[in-house]
């Protein structure tokens, strides 16, 4: 379900079908032409906080958002130096645009690093397919980003998940949103739920100065039911020493060098 402060967008196409990237070099020459699509038109986004449902097809059809996707699935396996190169032209043409993917980019590697052989394959799949991911992870009104309110629990009807998320980066263009829960034993499950799913709600909601069109509002999980299939130990990525953390960082990063380089040249 999808609430909207502004005019909405049809912007989950049914079956996308995007192009795969093989290589690194592949991955580079696309980025630079997705960035002259998306730089015209950028500072006019900005202004509305709307951004036509093409462009973002049309983005994420280049097959640019599947570039991470480990060889043995299909993808290009590109190394960090190449995404953090991507994602940097790509904030270079348009700031809000190149932040977007950075948040699927951190919920595939959480993907491939406690996702079953099963798991990745069913998702890397719908990557390569074209379908979009987006983050609900933090909550507002809470002391540190690890205070944590959401809870998934399962009951006689299954897995449930009920809580409130915001800054949820990307969730009014996405296809699949990962949310982030605490389960029984407080450990962080992260679970991937279709965005048209039953007892969740996108507000299109996000306000600021600035990269207006992040899409970065508010998600609600009401009794929201969760396919064990899809849930992932997200809390294993940190309880030992492991990429995530600096995979998030480097890509954070990138989208920082992008705009520092747009607005030197």
């Amino acid at each position: 379900m999808m609430s909207a402060s502004s005019p909405a967008q049809p912007y989950t196409q049914s079956t996308p079908q995007a192009h795969i990237i093989a290589s690194d070099a592949e991955a580079l020459a696309i980025a630079h032409e997705i960035a002259a699509v998306l730089k015209p038109g950028a500072a006019e986004r900005d202004r509305t906080g709307i951004v036509p449902a093409e462009i973002v097809n049309t983005y994420s059809n280049s097959g640019l958002w599947g570039i991470t996707v480990p060889r043995r699935f299909g993808g290009a396996e590109v190394s960090a130096a190449t995404l953090a190169q991507v994602i940097a032209i790509l904030s270079a043409a348009d700031p809000s645009l190149g932040q977007i993917p950075q948040n699927h980019y951190c919920l595939l590697e959480d993907i491939r690093l406690q996702g079953s052989d099963d798991q990745q394959a069913f998702f890397f799949a719908q990557v390569l397919q074209g379908y979009r991911f987006a983050n609900a992870l933090s909550e507002t009104g809470g002391k540190t980003v690890l205070d944590i309110r959401t809870r998934i629990e399962e009951g006689a009807d299954g897995l449930r998940i009920n809580g409130r998320k915001g800054y949820c980066t990307g969730s009014l263009y996405a296809h699949w949103i990962g949310i982030l829960a605490l389960d029984a034993d407080d450990r962080a499950q992260l679970a991937f739920v279709p965005q048209n799913s039953p007892g969740l709600t996108v507000v299109n909601d996000w306000a600021c100065l600035g990269q207006r069109t992040t899409a970065s509002g508010t998600v609600l999980a009401d009794n929201l039911p969760v396919n064990p299939f899809h849930l992932f130990p997200t809390w294993k990525s940190y309880a030992s020493p492991t990429l995530a953390g600096p995979f998030a960082q480097l890509t954070t990063a990138a989208i920082d060098a992008g705009i520092a380089r747009a607005a030197l040249d």
